[in-house]
């Protein structure tokens, strides 16, 4: 075992047996059960609301979670020698959603449904702990120029924050119009940038209408909450149930959003199949009876073509000399995959569920 790992262990009630690397974190075989211990950079504030929720998500949800265990000295942090916070969350002996794996992903959007199901109707004392974090965060953000973060995006609409990926993009034309002589990549994504641009551009249109705006709105005035990182890597599947873990990044939002997430993220690697695609919302939907507007931002969300966005934005802001195959790859095969991709988010914008 690590010495950090047997520094930090040695806090709490449990008697290890054995212990293994997993991704980013120590994975703990104890008589007490299976936990996880990882490295915890967060606010205190924000580690106690996570605490809450799911304590009240075990109490009353739909749907299993990691669960934040108290140290001997009923602590939800302890540090090793070197002053660095780490937590153990109770674990399961299960594996990650199999994104080869048809009923693996149905069952995952359930869960994700059932999940926004309990979190709707968390106690309103607990739901106002979770916004004064959020607020606080804000105001510091504010005070120390942050960036925008994965755990800070509440503070803008999603309109907003498909624009600041549209300036972005017109900032790399811009800079690629100016360079006189390109690179191979380069010139690819010239050719394909104003094509990709337009779609983004009539996307953040739509989403900056009043009525899709309101969705948004409406979510954050009833204080509806979202995972904030529900893809294949945190849900894990075993014994025909089914845990979400790993809530670091949760937060009042439009729920519409977790869902997008774990979509994009799927049908990516499935060539954007619509009937698995429209299989995947159903499920959803069933369990989570979706708004046709709801249904509209996320078709309007799909539109965006977000991966060519995010592979275009990393090259520009890393090394322009070089840049790795495997993002190469990437960047080419969102161009491949855009038609495909806006013929789903066409079918979902057309078709009642």
């Amino acid at each position: 075992m690590n010495d950090w790992g047997m520094s930090v262990l040695s806090q709490y009630p449990v008697t290890v047996r054995a212990t293994r690397k997993v991704r980013g974190a120590l994975l703990c075989d104890t008589k007490e059960g299976l936990y996880l211990l990882s490295e915890y950079r967060g606010k205190q504030a924000r580690l106690e609301a996570e605490a809450a929720l799911l304590l009240y998500l075990a109490e009353n949800g739909m749907v299993h979670t990691d669960q934040i265990i108290k140290n001997e000295k009923e602590e939800l942090l302890s540090k090793n020698e070197e002053g660095t916070g780490y937590v153990l969350k109770m674990w399961y002996p299960w594996p990650e959603c199999s994104v080869s794996s048809i009923g693996d992903l149905v069952q995952a959007v359930n869960s994700l449904a059932r999940l926004h199901v309990s979190m709707r109707r968390m106690p309103k004392h607990l739901l106002i702990k979770q916004e004064k974090v959020q607020s606080e965060e804000s105001k510091q953000d504010i005070t120390e120029g942050n960036a925008v973060t994965n755990t800070h995006k509440e503070r803008q609409s999603l309109a907003c924050q498909y624009e600041k990926h549209n300036r972005e993009l017109r900032r790399v034309r811009a800079y690629l119009h100016r360079k006189k002589k390109k690179s191979v990549l380069e010139q690819f994504i010239q050719k394909s940038l104003d094509e990709m641009y337009n779609q983004a551009d009539i996307a953040v249109r739509a989403m900056m209408d009043g009525e899709l705006y309101e969705v948004e709105e409406q979510a954050k005035k009833e204080g509806h909450l979202i995972h904030g990182a529900y893809h294949q890597h945190n849900v894990l599947i075993g014994q025909g149930q089914t845990a979400a873990v790993n809530f670091e990044q949760f937060r009042v939002g439009c729920q519409i959003c977790d869902l997008y997430q774990f979509i994009r993220k799927i049908m990516e690697k499935h060539n954007w199949n619509q009937e698995l695609g429209m299989r995947l919302i159903r499920e959803y939907n069933r369990v989570q009876n979706m708004s046709q507007k709801e249904i509209s931002l996320l078709g309007f969300m799909i539109a965006y073509p977000e991966k060519y966005w995010k592979q275009v934005n990393f090259y520009f802001n890393n090394s322009k000399s070089w840049i790795s195959e495997k993002n190469i790859e990437k960047i080419k095969k969102a161009v491949e995959q855009n038609s495909v991709r806006t013929a789903f988010a066409d079918c979902l914008l057309q078709k009642q569920l």
